[in-house]
């Protein structure tokens, strides 16, 4: 699994979550990929990233889930936590 953290400098938000989802991938040993959405437009809109803070899940290049601007970090440990669950079976 890998997690693409689409961010600007500008946001507030993503300065104050980026720290967590950083442990959040440590925690659970998943590759973390920080995309500027100022400097990358053209990633972000191939992603059809429209709102930052964004965290997109992607497994073999296919996404799994989405969390935009209004989240919380419980809901993404959830989320990774159910994912590992269901491929562990």
């Amino acid at each position: 699994m890998k997690i693409l953290y689409f961010k600007n400098d500008t946001c507030s938000v993503c300065k104050a979550i980026f720290p967590k989802i950083g442990n959040i991938a440590k925690q659970y040993d998943v590759n973390l990929e920080v995309i500027d959405v100022v400097k990358n437009p053209e990633v972000a809109g191939q992603k059809l990233i429209f709102t930052v803070p964004t965290i997109v899940f992607l497994e073999k290049g296919i996404e799994l889930k989405r969390f935009s601007r209004n989240f919380s970090i419980l809901e993404v440990q959830d989320f990774i936590e159910r994912y590992n669950k269901i491929m562990s079976k």
